[in-house]
């Protein structure tokens, strides 16, 4: 995969990292919690790691939105960024 994986505090409010629209929000595949956000033009941004999701699926959000909380256990995110359904490497974007 070519997102990024961060560690949080547990329980901590996670926020869109743009601006778009909720397209999925729920469990899926083995993951808990996790938020889909449509930028348009086939952009699009995965957040997984989510123990309590906040977002509403057709909720605009802009940067800075919470979209949910981080896992009281294991408590790391990984964001992902795709274009037309394929993962784009995310370090050079956030470094830089």
């Amino acid at each position: 995969a070519k997102g990024l994986t961060l560690a949080t505090a547990r329980r901590a409010q996670v926020v869109s990292p743009a601006q778009g629209r909720i397209a999925y929000a729920g469990p899926f595949r083995g993951y808990a919690g996790i938020v889909i956000i449509d930028h348009d033009n086939g952009w699009a941004t995965l957040v997984t790691g989510l123990g309590v999701l906040t977002a509403k699926v057709g909720q605009a959000v802009i940067q800075g939105s919470p979209i949910g909380t981080a896992d009281g256990r294991d408590p790391r995110i990984t964001v992902e960024l795709r274009h037309n359904g394929q993962p784009i490497d995310i370090l050079p974007i956030v470094s830089g």
